[in-house]
């Protein structure tokens, strides 16, 4: 990967900032009164002076007021105590007629992805609603008349839905119509939703991509715009993203400063597996946090009280030690005590009827098993009796919608932040993992400041920030994985906290499937924890253990039977082989592999396409790869064709097919140029293949 990051300014032409990362360069600049996103090119490749947008980077509304227009060029610098090769530049604005400062934040890792966001000053002695916040917006491709009418295919998450996150589909930008003005709007109003804040935008003309995250896990909108240039023979693109409320985002006090949320956007030459590798580089070198090596991926099992083998009152001490004996028998690394192990959501501690000794004893079986212990809370509240808990009964106001405690309160923050430290240092997991379940909460909560209404999602994200922060840092080896009714906050401003995400509670096959060809657009596989429904899983066992053990770190949900004694000889002897495979070959490489995506998710199809499931991953230097294919569905064949698109074509490969049990000795030009014919009579039958060079 290119390292090379540079911002050069220029003075005396516009004040003009130009970022370099790897062969990207962007270019900013103030054009009568605006900071304006000049030009950008994935080649490294500088325009000529004086060529670009004169269209706002930044989009910021005061009172209802825009503040397109006169801004003032005060300073840009380097953030001091920068680290780890990432470049941090300021540039500092003043709006004089509305007493607004704005610091413009980018940082650059040497990938072709920058991250930017905002601090928003308040420089008047009166109170500042900012109605409209967008960190980052301007033209991403620019009218040329020599391509003529460039064409645009934007990719999003287009279901708000319980277990429907990552469903990506693709849609062809309109063109500016007399009864069309060429803007597609894509917004997320259901507060606690599953369609986290990421785009691909491909200009199909000129074989380009742009891919963006805004880190922020509460209501956004984004907004594309085809534009026809004012000679009407060529398109430009012009975008704008941000947090979406119908109401104050922010009142500002006098004096007072607030962050915006960052966005994480990158330009690519070149086709999607470029455009995903970078993303997935620049989360892994800069965003994503990863525990002590010892402690990466591991194989985990858990079981709670609403789902699986012991449910209710038969969720106690002695069904979870069984459990416990399962999970050391087929080999897992971490146990995990899931939801219900309390009764009475936000009292966390153990029932005392089912846990009369506390979690102590469960907790000392599990490490005398050989594993690590995890443990799952529902810090933030959101189902459940709370009205009988102690907050619910002493606290009330501390509660917003759906029973969720309200983080915007400082002193409801601190509890919060208390219960889950209390909970660490009492029971001691090693792994902690944290859920949150009200489903939808729309705009959620508002607070009246000064004669205005605010929504109080960024103040009750920058509460949730800070909690994480702190976390992260006193306890450095605590595992700490998110899994928010499933994946409800699998956006980037909520990951970027975690040393896990679960993917999802749609563990049904091939929904599960679905869902991950499309957030692993977004995320890299490493990052996500996937499990897959069983007991009640009613296809092929080899299926349900290569799509565990082959795609991200694995889940066992529930384990193969209640006790040791009811396990399957043949499970047994399944498992024990795919944790092996995980473990000497997959494990190594997940942290760092390229990866591919076949089907359904490709270049032009989205997660309902087509009857197969197909994913390649590869080591960066191509001397090890694997392939996970699985039959989905009908379709006019029962075979799939599988051109390699990570390996090198100048070595010969001993190629593993796991279904067959067999090798085989194949050069890597074939597998690339005809690539390999793999049969599956039906659904849900499946293959892995193992690549390793000679």
């Amino acid at each position: 990967m290119e390292t090379c990051t540079r911002m050069t300014l220029f003075d005396a032409r516009d004040h003009e900032v130009r970022y370099e990362s790897g062969r990207l360069i962007y270019t900013e600049a103030l054009i009568e009164g605006r900071w304006a996103g000049r030009w950008w090119n994935p080649h490294g490749h500088v325009e000529f002076p004086g060529i670009g947008s004169p269209e706002p980077a930044f989009g910021l509304e005061a009172g209802g007021q825009p503040l397109r227009d006169g801004w003032s060029f005060l300073a840009a610098n380097e953030a001091a105590g920068d680290d780890g090769g990432v470049r941090h530049v300021v540039v500092e604005l003043l709006h004089e007629r509305a007493s607004v400062a704005v610091r413009v934040h980018t940082l650059l890792d040497g990938t072709p992805v920058l991250c930017r966001f905002l601090e928003i000053e308040n420089r008047s002695d009166r109170p500042l609603p900012l109605t409209a916040v967008n960190p980052w917006c301007g033209e991403l491709w620019r009218p040329d008349g020599f391509l003529g009418m460039q064409e645009f295919t934007l990719g999003y998450f287009t279901q708000a839905d319980w277990a429907c996150e990552g469903w990506l589909e693709w849609l062809r930008l309109p063109a500016p119509q007399p009864m069309n003005d060429g803007r597609t709007r894509v917004r997320s109003d259901r507060g606690q939703g599953h369609d986290s804040p990421f785009f691909i935008v491909r200009n199909d003309t000129k074989g380009e991509y742009f891919i963006g995250h805004l880190a922020w896990s509460a209501n956004w909108e984004m907004e594309f715009d085809r534009r026809t240039a004012p000679d009407g023979r060529s398109t430009a693109l012009w975008f704008r993203i941000g947090p979406w409320a119908s109401v104050a985002r922010r009142v500002l006090a006098p004096g007072e400063t607030v962050t915006t949320p960052a966005v994480h956007m990158g330009h690519v030459s070149g086709d999607l597996d470029d455009a995903v590798q970078a993303m997935h580089g620049h989360l892994r070198r800069s965003v994503l946090p990863a525990p002590r090596p010892e402690r990466r991926h591991l194989v985990q099992m858990l079981v709670p009280c609403d789902q699986g083998y012991y449910m209710a009152a038969e969720f106690n001490e002695d069904a979870v030690r069984r459990s416990i004996d399962v999970a050391a028998e087929i080999g897992a690394e971490v146990f995990t005590l899931d939801a219900g192990w309390w009764d009475i959501t936000c009292d966390w501690y153990p029932s005392k009827t089912r846990f009369p000794r506390g979690l102590e004893p469960v907790r000392e079986y599990v490490h005398e098993r050989g594993m690590l212990f995890g443990l799952y809370i529902e810090s933030e509240g959101g189902r459940g009796p709370i009205e009988r808990s102690w907050v619910g009964r002493t606290h009330p106001e501390w509660l917003g919608p759906r029973n969720i405690v309200n983080l915007s309160k400082p002193d409801a923050a601190a509890w919060v932040e208390s219960e889950i430290r209390r909970v660490i240092e009492e029971y001691r997991p090693d792994l902690c993992r944290l859920d949150f379940n009200p489903q939808f909460t729309g705009e959620g909560m508002r607070t009246e400041r000064e004669g205005f209404s605010e929504d109080d999602y960024l103040r009750y994200y920058a509460a949730f920030d800070g909690i994480y922060n702190r976390l992260r840092h006193d306890y450095p080896d605590l595992i700490l994985q998110q899994c928010a009714a499933g994946g409800a906050r699998n956006d980037l401003g909520t990951a970027r906290h975690f040393h896990e995400t679960y993917l999802t509670d749609g563990l049904w096959m091939p929904h599960v499937l679905r869902v991950y060809a499309g957030q692993t657009l977004a995320l890299p596989p490493e990052a996500l924890v996937i499990a897959l429904g069983a007991p009640g899983w009613k296809g092929p066992l080899d299926t349900y253990l290569r799509a565990t053990f082959s795609l991200s770190t694995p889940l066992i949900a529930f384990g193969p039977a209640p006790s040791v004694a009811e396990i399957n000889p043949e499970a047994r002897a399944a498992f024990a082989r795919y944790k092996r495979i995980y473990r000497e070959f997959i494990r190594p490489l997940l942290p760092t592999c390229r990866m591919y995506h076949h089907a359904p998710v490709s270049a032009h199809g989205g997660v309902t396409s087509g009857g197969w499931f197909a994913v390649e991953f590869a080591a960066p230097d191509g001397s090890r790869g694997w392939a996970t294919v699985i039959r989905t569905g009908a379709g006019p064949s029962d075979a799939y064709h599988f051109v390699s698109r990570g390996l090198d074509a100048g070595r010969t490969y001993r190629v593993t097919f796991d279904n067959a049990d067999a090798t085989a000795t194949v050069d890597g030009l074939s597998l690339m140029r005809d690539g390999l014919r793999i049969r599956l009579e039906s659904a849900l039958m499946s293959d892995l293949l193992l690549f390793e060079a000679g």
